[in-house]
């Protein structure tokens, strides 16, 4: 039974605060070039998605006194954050080179602004670890974090997924 007045537990400022900032960051700067559009390895695509999933996996991990609703918050945020950017990523007007594994994007800054939703969530991880007092509760903060992943993970995969199916286009010339 929860007490009447709980008291969050937060941990103070560590090396895991920073490191999870970093990655935030690494995910935010990988994003960024993707607004202009232009032509990108596949694998690319994957990389603010791999950054955005080791912070929402640390900020889950920061949750210490973790309850089945907080892991049912996390997972719903998680996979509605997929669902979007499943639909975003089989939305978006790409073309695929397949002898190349390149793929030309639209200007489009949707990964931008959920990478700076997962610089936020950190941010907020970072400034609660600091003041060594809850701003949001991390549960919630987690979630959040965990909805920015979903949809970049998604999304990435969904274009992927689409770069075996789309028609060949050249997009790279070797002379």
């Amino acid at each position: 039974m929860l007490p009447a007045d709980p008291v969050t537990m937060i941990a103070p400022l560590s090396l895991s605060n920073v490191l999870t900032t970093l990655c935030a960051l690494m995910c935010l700067w990988t994003a960024s070039p993707q607004a202009a559009g232009g032509v990108w390895r596949l694998w690319r695509l994957a990389t603010p998605a791999a950054f955005a999933t080791v912070v929402s996996l640390m900020l889950l991990a920061g949750v210490f006194e973790s309850t089945w609703q907080h892991d049912a918050e996390w997972l719903a945020a998680l996979l509605l954050g997929g669902l979007i950017g499943r639909m975003r990523g089989w939305t978006l007007p790409v073309e695929i080179d397949q002898t190349w594994g390149l793929v030309r994007l639209p200007r489009a800054r949707d990964a931008v602004f959920m990478a700076i939703g997962v610089v936020a969530m950190a941010a907020l991880d970072f400034l609660s670890a600091a003041v060594e007092e809850a701003v949001v509760e991390p549960q919630h903060i987690a979630a959040g974090s965990a909805l920015f992943a979903g949809f970049l993970a998604c999304r990435a995969l969904a274009i992927i997924v689409r770069s075996s199916r789309a028609p060949h286009v050249r997009l790279h010339d070797t002379a």
